[in-house]
C-alpha cells in the first residue's frame, strides 16, 4: 500500500458541510433526573443515517445494528460540532395519557415537571461577526452524489439546512507524526493511535474532541485537516 491515495480514483467525493437547524434541536445527550440536555455536538452515526435517508419502519432487532447499517448507506459523515451556539430551557409536565391528569403515586395531584435544554435555531447568515454559526462536519459520498440540501435531525425531526462545498481532488496521505483534525473523531473510525484528546460522552458512545492522532490517514486542503475514517480507507483497498 502506498503513502497516498486519490479518493477520486475510487469514486469517493469529500465535502465540507455546515448545518443550520431551522427549529429548536433536541436529542438527549445526557439526562440528570428530569433534566435532558442537548450538546452542540451531533454523533456521526446520526448524521449518516439522516443524510443517507436511512431509517427503519420496523425492525426485528432489539438494538441498533450500526456496522450492518453503515455498510448499506452510500455516504459517511464525521461528527458535527457547533462552536457558537445558545440553548433554551423548556419546562414540560408529564400527563397521564389515560386520565389526562397529573396524579402521581401516592395520590398527590401535582405536575411531574421536567426540563429540556434545546439548541436554538440558527440560519445561514453572511455577517462576518456571526458567520461561524451552525454545525461543521465533513461528508464522504461513495456513489458520486452530492449532499442533499435539507434533512431532519433530533427526536422532534427539526428541519436542518445543509450548505456544502466540495474538496476537489482529495488525496489521503499517511502521516506518522501527530495531526490534530479540524473536526471531532469517532474512536471506532481510527486506524492509528491517539496521543491526547478531550472525551465527550454522547450516545451511543463517546466522541473525541481536539484529538491528536498519529500513524493514520488524513486529507489536507487549505485550513481543512480531515481524518479519513477506517471504513473509507478500506473501500480504497478493495
Amino acid at each position: 500500500m502506498g503513502q497516498a491515495i486519490s479518493l477520486t480514483d475510487h469514486g469517493i467525493r469529500l465535502f465540507a458541510c455546515r448545518l443550520y437547524n431551522h427549529d429548536y434541536l433536541w436529542f438527549s445527550s445526557y439526562e440528570i433526573s428530569k433534566l435532558s440536555t442537548t450538546l452542540p455536538l451531533i454523533h456521526n452515526y446520526a448524521l449518516t443515517y439522516s443524510l443517507g435517508d436511512f431509517s427503519y419502519g420496523i425492525s426485528k432487532e432489539s438494538s441498533p445494528q450500526y456496522e450492518e447499517d453503515m455498510a448499506r448507506i452510500s455516504l459517511y459523515a464525521t461528527p458535527a460540532l457547533s462552536t457558537f451556539w445558545s440553548r433554551t430551557r423548556i419546562t414540560y409536565n408529564a400527563i397521564n395519557e389515560r386520565t389526562m391528569g397529573t396524579n402521581r403515586p401516592g395520590g398527590i395531584n401535582s405536575p411531574d415537571i421536567g426540563w429540556r435544554n434545546y439548541v436554538d435555531p440558527v440560519y445561514a447568515i453572511f455577517d462576518r461577526a456571526v458567520q461561524e454559526l451552525g454545525f461543521d462536519c465533513y461528508l464522504f459520498t461513495f456513489s458520486g452524489q452530492v449532499p442533499k440540501g435539507v434533512t431532519r435531525l433530533g427526536k422532534k425531526g427539526a428541519a436542518v439546512r445543509v450548505r456544502w462545498k466540495e474538496i476537489e481532488r482529495a488525496i489521503a496521505v499517511f502521516r506518522e507524526e501527530l495531526v490534530r483534525p479540524t473536526h471531532p473523531l469517532n474512536p471506532l473510525d481510527l486506524s492509528g493511535q491517539v496521543n491526547s484528546y478531550e472525551p465527550i460522552s454522547i450516545p451511543p458512545h463517546l466522541l473525541l474532541r481536539t484529538a491528536e492522532v498519529r500513524n493514520d490517514w488524513f486529507i489536507f486542503a487549505g485550513s481543512h485537516r480531515v481524518h479519513v475514517p477506517k471504513r473509507v480507507i478500506e473501500r480504497c483497498q478493495i
